[in-house]
């Protein structure tokens, strides 16, 4: 089902195998994913005019733990995605981001993504 201009609830659903999957194969998304989240990945997706892959979307407590996520984690919430594209460039997808109405930000530079939340507030961080 469509959740933005460009985005399916199933590329928010968690990756681990607790949740089952659709009649089309999909992972089940069983947690709502905040609206301006999705909005603000719309609006990055306009501005790089290709397609973005969402890495991680929502994550139920027990993956979160499995993948070393922080406690207090935006994925678990509903309220953050790891993003990358084709040829992705790190430090201009944060660009985008940040001008896209990202609040929390941070660049992962060895595995080619970038995180993006709507927690209310800025937040910064890179793996360097």
């Amino acid at each position: 089902m469509k959740i933005g201009k460009y985005f399916d609830d199933y590329e928010f659903s968690c990756r681990c195998d607790r949740h089952g999957v659709d009649a089309d194969g999909h992972k089940i998304l069983d947690h709502i994913i905040d609206k301006r989240l999705v909005d603000v990945l719309d609006r990055i997706r306009e501005r790089l005019g290709v397609p973005i892959t969402v890495n991680s979307g929502y994550r139920c407590p027990e993956h979160n733990e499995e993948v070393g996520g922080v406690s207090d984690s935006q994925h678990v919430l509903g309220t953050a995605a790891d993003i990358t594209y084709d040829g992705i460039d790190v430090d201009y997808l944060a660009e985008i981001a940040e001008e896209c109405g990202a609040d929390g930000i941070g660049k992962y530079y060895y595995q080619d993504f970038v995180h993006i939340d709507v927690r209310g507030y800025a937040a910064r961080w890179d793996d360097l």
